[in-house]
């Protein structure tokens, strides 16, 4: 979602056609970088495309987008199906979306587990499940995998499986996470680095329990024009946007379709000492929202609060934030008044900042 262009479209049949092409190369090349792409995609990109009930979806999507209207907006594209991309409907854009938006979640869940050729388990991806599978001699076992994640740390699985069976179990620690600890029946039993796979090899008994933590801090990473994104671990975060949706119909091959207009502010940057000081910049909170729904702004599960400037010359550009302010002066803004705004998961947004400008 990120490159040149921060309002740049990408398919929603393209998020889920890269989320299929990564789980298969993840099966053949075992490589675990492709597993953190996926959770990359899947956690962010994927939910915020589709409305939560499946109703409509949108065709393109972008990492700054602050109006969902029929417009030419300014990326290009050689048909922009009458201006309704960035629009929510069944036939907006190009209906090949809804036809292929219903495989994304399906095939992720396929994909969680994997058997190793040691005659093994591999937990890869990590969300809510249970497994049935076949280890050692073809013995069958089953996992349940309880967790909020990617909304909260702490992962713990149960094994039900034969007393004195023996195979390796393997978890995936994500690159960036620094601090993992493995506890194995609530005894600490591993720190393993951070990017590597780590190997439990030995006899379990029915019951068994492996619980993983994966302490998450706020990280960022630079884009367009020295633009910042604010992450935390496979959660991607941007401003939270309170939206006015309405309903139109052109009586042409587009069909019924929503638009989405905001109901705050969204030209704000981000300031710079909060992001030299994340620890005191940025805090987060866990609002014990339903997390079984999260994926709404009504149901974020958990929001990041920091400090941000309004920027009064960003403004729209084709019905689109106009393009990026680059590197602002230190006395800018120094006037200005500091505002308390609220980042929330990217899956959780339809309209959004991504990208931000930094101030001072």
């Amino acid at each position: 979602l990120h490159g040149k262009n921060p309002t740049q479209g990408i398919e929603l049949c393209s998020v889920v056609e890269l989320m299929y092409s990564l789980e298969n190369i993840l099966a053949i090349t075992c490589d675990i970088q492709f597993a953190e792409h996926i959770e990359k995609i899947s956690y962010n990109a994927l939910p915020a495309q589709i409305k939560p009930d499946f109703s409509s979806r949108q065709y393109f999507q972008s990492a700054n987008q602050v109006m969902l209207t029929r417009h030419r907006h300014n990326f290009y594209e050689e048909d922009n199906h009458g201006g309704t991309d960035l629009c929510f409907g069944l036939l907006t854009g190009y209906p090949c979306c809804t036809c292929n938006m219903h495989q994304g979640w399906p095939k992720f869940i396929q994909n969680l587990f994997y058997s190793t050729r040691n005659n093994g388990v591999a937990a890869l991806i990590y969300a809510p499940c249970h497994v049935n599978m076949l280890v050692a001699d073809s013995i069958p076992i089953r996992i349940v995998e309880e967790t909020n994640y990617p909304f909260d740390e702490v992962i713990k699985f149960t094994i039900n499986c034969p007393d004195g069976i023996q195979f390796p179990f393997q978890l995936r620690i994500p690159s960036w996470c620094s601090n993992a600890e493995v506890r194995l029946n609530n005894e600490k039993f591993l720190t393993p680095a951070a990017g590597k796979v780590c190997i439990i090899n030995r006899e379990w008994a029915d019951g068994d329990q492996i619980k993983l933590t994966l302490p998450m801090v706020i990280g960022f990473s630079r884009w367009v024009e020295n633009s910042v994104t604010v992450e935390r671990g496979p959660l991607v975060y941007a401003l939270r946007i309170f939206e006015e949706w309405s309903t139109r119909d052109d009586s042409d091959r587009f069909g019924s379709y929503e638009e989405v207009r905001p109901l705050d502010p969204w030209n704000y940057g981000l300031l710079e000492s909060a992001i030299a000081n994340p620890k005191n910049g940025f805090k987060v909170i866990k609002t014990g929202s339903d997390i079984l729904h999260p994926w709404s702004l009504k149901n974020t599960p958990i929001e990041i609060t920091t400090q941000g400037k309004i920027i009064p010359e960003w403004g729209l550009y084709n019905e689109m934030p106009g393009p990026l302010p680059h590197s602002l002066p230190p006395n800018y803004l120094q006037d200005s008044i500091m505002k308390e705004i609220t980042l929330v998961p990217y899956g959780c947004t339809k309209l959004r900042i991504t990208e931000f400008p930094v101030v001072f």
